[in-house]
């Protein structure tokens, strides 16, 4: 059934997977950066492509979609978040950055994310205790950490049989990571606070990312693992470490017409923000509403017990596409929900052909 020989695609793949596997068993990271960072597309959709995942941003979301994708495709992406509830000590601040073209059986790519991310210090006070009862006039302790990651990789994509494949992503993950205490009422003030002095450590990691496709008919399926050596970043000063939590998603779309798809995701670890505990699923529907236009718009949810509130993380989002020229197109996403879910907002020029 197979080869005895196999290709060198092949030997990397497997050695992926095997590796991949064994990680999965190791390690408990302690910082994340959320798996539906990246890709205004998809966050059009709520974040939920792992099982779409047709076009360049593949090499992000899912490295075997590539091969049920176009023959050529080419991404330029950027997008923005925050999350910062009003008078709260907690929050987080992301941006992303990705460039990508690939084939159904490769890809290259680079992709940019920067995370900023306020947490209590050594001064703790419970969420649910009413801010009205404490001294605002008072600065806590809080605990300031960045992380900017520069990932370049390549994707490598093998069919198994048809309409099933496997995917990988190898790449080299140059983080600059920094941590410091800062006097600040709230996580606002902290992340306005001035922080030139801020100085982070830069180190190297290699790290790689895996994914599986099966589609048939109106149906496809897809599993993607990202993270998958959860790669480690020493800060300047104190030596803490800040970790890529190793992230899996599984999800699946369903082209409802020939116009029409809808799709779902949901997490298979859980992971953390600012807030706590996060493992989300994420609804989406996308469709062609004139020749040149596309909508699109979704909606998420923290399934995770991340306070004692219950004030899970939930948004919404809306989005669309205008082919400009031919195949090219210029998207578009803006996405927002209660104060745990913040504000997003993202634009990319597409070309698939």
């Amino acid at each position: 059934m197979f080869p005895a020989k196999l290709t060198t695609m092949n030997r990397i793949l497997r050695f992926s997977a095997v590796f991949g596997a064994t990680a999965l068993l190791s390690g408990q990271p302690v910082f994340a950066q959320s798996f539906p960072a990246v890709g205004t597309r998809a966050a059009g959709m709520g974040g939920a492509f792992v099982g779409v995942a047709d076009d360049a941003s593949a090499i992000y979301w899912n490295p075997a979609g590539l091969s049920a994708g176009s023959p050529f495709s080419f991404v330029l992406d950027g997008g923005s978040s925050d999350a910062v509830p009003d008078r709260s000590q907690l929050g987080h601040e992301n941006t992303s950055f990705l460039v990508g073209v690939a084939m159904p059986a490769l890809g290259l790519g680079y992709y940019r994310l920067h995370s900023s991310t306020v947490q209590r210090g050594i001064t703790l006070v419970p969420e649910d205790v009413a801010l009205s009862s404490r001294n605002l006039t008072a600065a806590d302790e809080l605990r300031l950490d960045s992380l900017i990651t520069h990932h370049a990789g390549i994707t490598l994509v093998q069919s198994l049989w048809q309409g099933v494949a496997v995917g990988t992503t190898l790449k080299v993950v140059r983080g600059i990571a920094a941590s410091t205490s800062i006097q600040a009422g709230t996580a606002e003030e902290a992340l306005d606070a001035e922080v030139s002095e801020l100085l982070g450590k830069a180190t190297n990691k290699f790290d790689l990312d895996l994914g599986f496709m099966a589609a048939g008919g109106p149906l496809k399926v897809g599993l993607a693992v990202r993270n998958v050596t959860e790669p480690e970043f020493e800060t300047v000063g104190d030596g803490r470490e800040l970790v890529l939590e190793r992230q899996a998603r599984a999800g699946f779309s369903y082209a409802v017409s020939e116009k029409w798809m809808a799709a779902a995701d949901f997490d298979l670890l859980t992971t953390h923000d600012a807030f706590g505990e996060r493992r989300d699923i994420a609804l989406g529907v996308e469709g062609r509403i004139v020749p040149r236009a596309m909508v699109r718009t979704g909606f998420s949810f923290n399934t995770a017990d991340v306070s004692e509130g219950g004030d899970a993380r939930r948004a919404y989002s809306v989005g669309g596409s205008y082919a400009v020229w031919g195949s090219a197109y210029i998207d578009g996403h803006f996405t927002a929900g209660n104060d745990r879910a913040g504000r997003e907002w993202g634009v990319s020029a597409r070309f698939v052909y």
